[in-house]
C-alpha cells in the first residue's frame, strides 16, 4: 500500500521529512554565523547608519527583487483590470509574506538573529503585516470580480 491507500498520518510525515530536514541543515554554512554578517548580507550598510528600523527594512524589501516584483504584479492588476492578475499578485505577496515570517521566527542558521544584533537588518513585522494587508485586498478583489461577473 503506497501513501495514499494506507493512509498519510502525521507522524509518518514527520518520520519520512526527518532525515531530509536533518541534512538540509547540516549542509548550510556554519560561516553564515561568523562575525561580519553584515558584510556578507548588506554591503550598502556601515554603522554610522544607525540600526535598522521595520521602516527602513519594508524600503529595503520593496527594492529587492520580490518586492520589485510584488509592485509590478500590483501595477499590471490595477492598470489590466482582470481578476486573475489580482490572483497573481495575492499569490506572490501571501509567498513572499510568508517567506519573510518563516525567516523571522524560525531562523534556522541564525543569520537573521545575528544581523539583527550589528544592526543591519530590521524588525519585519511592519513588512510582513503590509503584504499581508496587500494580498487580503488583492483577494477581496478578485473575488469581488468573480462573484461581479460570474465566468460564463
Amino acid at each position: 500500500m503506497g501513501p495514499v491507500r494506507g493512509g498519510l498520518t502525521l507522524t509518518r510525515f514527520r518520520r519520512h521529512l526527518r532525515l531530509p530536514l536533518a541534512g538540509l541543515l547540516l549542509a548550510l554554512p556554519v560561516t553564515a554565523r561568523a562575525d561580519g554578517v553584515c558584510e556578507t548580507e548588506r554591503p550598502e550598510w556601515s554603522p554610522a547608519d544607525g540600526p535598522m528600523t521595520g521602516l527602513g527594512e519594508l524600503f529595503h524589501i520593496a527594492t529587492t527583487l520580490p518586492g520589485l516584483g510584488i509592485i509590478g504584479a500590483f501595477t499590471l492588476a490595477l492598470l489590466g483590470g482582470r481578476p486573475i492578475y489580482f490572483a497573481v499578485a495575492a499569490l506572490f505577496s501571501g509567498i513572499v509574506a510568508l517567506g519573510l515570517w518563516y525567516e523571522s521566527l524560525i531562523d534556522p542558521t541564525g543569520l537573521h538573529e545575528a544581523a539583527r544584533s550589528e544592526g543591519c537588518v530590521g524588525d519585519y513585522t511592519p513588512t510582513v503585516w503590509t503584504l499581508v494587508a496587500l494580498c487580503l485586498i488583492a483577494l477581496g478583489t478578485f473575488l469581488w470580480f468573480r462573484l461581479r461577473h460570474p465566468p460564463a
